[in-house]
């Protein structure tokens, strides 16, 4: 017995080979699959200055209040081909290109990272904390060379409404609360514009001018037009076009039925002015909503828009009057709402969604003047490099197809 239980037998010395080759089997295998993991977070070695667009997935606000979530920014290559940066989730994160300089500015919950043009991140440390945006309610300022990223932020201790306002360039960040809620903003060369509305009475809309000059924020507010706003639903971005600003707006009309407007601000005067663009029906299912804040443009004295059924309305900035409407050629609205975005660039209209019939992903580029198809750029692999849970949240284009 005392040499059996000294010298194990050729069985045991056997099963215990098996079970270091099963388990060296396994190891290998959890590695293979951590290998490939990562290796689906960065396909290509595509640089930023190569793309011609970018995709943000996030999980929702919801996901983030129990752990970090997860956001995936996709860099899309002129072939379809995806680099993927993975990272905490934030609600409605509005990337910002900053033009000279090769680096893309990405906003976090308590850091704001530079990527260069290798897609090597660079985080500076930021003062307020943000969890979720408006839409797309980012922009940059060619007066002073700033980004600048605003966050409707919720309630304070005071029961008014604040928000976020970030701002700086590569190598400064800043930061600093608004007391607003944001409905819409836009930009020129030196001042950014934010529309907002009073949460709590739902009556007034006020222009709210902020300007950010060597780390301070300067801003002013003005009363701009007092209408009820409880079922005022803003449609795409400020829009800004020599000394007046453009919005396009829905609401409610007494018959139940929904009015799509334009409405004009003059930047000096802060007068305004509402034109009518198109009456829908009672529209339930809120199809119509715009496929972005980004469905807006301006081309030869015409602000183009671009609504969630993918009909154009024209409206001509000469006249006030919108002219003939006409649809995105061959489009229809489909179940994939979640998977569909759009973006005005110049005279075109990207639109980035999933194809049904092709099962894939893929950008359109139509024509804005009369909604041509003019090319497609297929992405073949997109659904391996992101998780079922997170939701498109941004779009944009940064060349051209």
């Amino acid at each position: 017995m005392k040499s059996i239980m000294g010298k194990p037998s050729l069985r045991a010395v056997t099963r215990l080979c098996l079970f270091i080759l099963l388990t060296l089997a396994i190891t290998c295998f959890l590695l293979s699959c951590s290998t490939n993991s990562s290796t689906n977070l960065d396909q290509s070695d595509l640089q930023l200055d190569e793309a011609m667009a970018l995709v943000y997935y996030s999980t929702s606000l919801t996901k983030e209040y129990y752990s970090k979530g997860t956001s995936y920014l996709l860099y899309i290559g002129k072939k379809g081909d995806i680099r993927t940066i993975a990272g905490e989730g934030l609600e409605w994160n509005a990337p910002v290109k900053l033009p000279g300089a090769d680096s893309l500015v990405v906003q976090r919950k308590n850091e704001v990272h530079v990527q260069n043009n290798d897609l090597k991140a660079q985080s500076y440390a930021s003062p307020c904390s943000v969890s979720a945006g408006y839409r797309q309610m980012s922009g940059y300022l060619t007066g002073s060379n700033q980004y600048y990223s605003l966050f409707n932020k919720g309630v304070g201790p005071d029961s008014a409404y604040v928000s976020t306002f970030r701002w700086g360039d590569a190598g400064h960040h800043y930061c600093e609360e608004i007391g607003e809620f944001v409905e819409a903003q836009g930009s020129d060369e030196h001042a950014v514009y934010a529309l907002t509305s009073n949460h709590d009475t739902l009556q007034g809309l006020h222009l709210v001018v902020l300007k950010p000059e060597n780390g301070r924020l300067i801003q002013s507010k003005y009363p701009v037009r007092d209408m009820y706003t409880g079922s005022l639903n803003v449609q795409s971005d400020m829009i800004s076009y020599q000394d007046k600003l453009f919005v396009v707006y829905c609401t409610r009309a007494d018959d139940d039925r929904i009015e799509l407007q334009v409405m004009e601000i003059d930047k000096r005067t802060r007068d305004t002015q509402t034109y009518p663009l198109h009456m829908y029906g009672k529209e339930p299912d809120n199809a119509f909503f715009s496929l972005s804040a980004n469905s807006i443009g301006l081309l030869q004295d015409t602000l183009y828009y671009v609504d969630g059924y993918g009909t154009i309305f024209p409206f001509s900035l000469e006249t006030n009057t919108v002219g003939t409407a006409y649809s995105l050629s061959r489009f229809e609205r489909k179940a994939y709402l979640n998977d569909e975005m759009g973006y005005v660039r110049g005279p075109y209209f990207y639109l980035y969604r999933f194809d049904e019939d092709k099962r894939t992903h893929k950008v359109e580029k139509y024509q804005l003047a009369d909604g041509t198809l003019v090319s497609e750029l297929l992405i073949p692999n997109l659904r391996d490099v992101i998780s079922p849970e997170v939701y498109l949240y941004d779009f944009q284009m940064l060349g051209d197809l």
